[in-house]
């Protein structure tokens, strides 16, 4: 049987669910707090820079190591997140803050992460994605991405945060720069969510008098891909990903 080819349509037909991550999704707001994550643990912080997260771990009790591959900054042990000097199962937190995307091979950066983080422990950060280049970033993650490497590391992907701030926004203050842009990217990134709001409205009514469907089955997809079309678009993303 000869199935008629439709250029650019692909060989499968992916749902919303297909595409969206298999965890608790938050759109436009904070997922976590250091302090409540970090409280009494021992913490591995890697890309550290010049130390900014080492004051809130220690103000509540936690053991700080900083990790960096270059001199100079906070870090107290030298090495590549791809290359860890430590044991195994041997930290609570693992805290990667905008450095997932500078690290060349970051399947290697999650097997060390899991490696080193205990049964149950957490690691948490932020991860760009539709960020222009910036300094020498490799690897601009989406949701999938991080989903995926947690999958095959024994981790899971628990909770992921986008939505606040896009990509739209993000080039264009990029792009004007010098400018003094960044008083408007509330704005815009107000008016995107807005944008797929909308359009997650009308899916629900497509689905709910166009095609018939139960209210509970319109409400649940049309939120789905609320969340979902704000993730494509994210600037960025935080994280909670657990050892298993």
């Amino acid at each position: 049987m000869h199935t008629e080819h439709v250029p650019a349509q692909g060989v499968r037909k992916l749902r919303i669910e297909d595409q969206a991550p298999n965890c608790e999704i938050l759109i436009n707001g904070t997922l976590f707090h250091l302090e409540d994550v970090c409280r009494n643990k021992r913490v591995a912080d890697i890309g550290c820079g010049y130390g900014a997260n080492k004051p809130i771990v220690e103000g509540v009790g936690g053991e700080w190591i900083g990790v960096e591959p270059f001199e100079g900054g906070a870090h107290t042990v030298t090495a590549s997140a791809e290359d860890l000097p430590f044991e195994d199962n041997s930290f609570d937190v693992v805290i990667m803050h905008a450095v997932l995307e500078h690290i060349p091979n970051v399947a290697a950066a999650f097997s060390e992460v899991a490696r080193i983080l205990k049964p149950g422990g957490v690691f948490v950060g932020y991860v760009a994605f539709m960020e222009c280049f910036h300094e020498i970033s490799y690897s601009h993650l989406s949701h999938k991405a991080l989903e995926h490497f947690s999958d095959i590391n024994g981790m899971k992907l628990e909770k992921i945060a986008g939505g606040s701030r896009f990509g739209i926004d993000y080039h264009l203050s990029v792009l004007m720069f010098p400018l003094p842009f960044q008083w408007i990217r509330p704005l815009i990134a107000s008016c995107i969510r807005g944008h797929i709001k909308i359009k997650s409205w009308a899916m629900y009514c497509g689905l709910r008098f166009a095609r018939k469907r139960p209210a509970e089955e319109a409400t649940r997809r049309s939120k789905l891909y609320y969340q979902v079309e704000c993730l494509r678009q994210s600037n960025g993303f935080q994280y909670i990903i657990r050892k298993q």
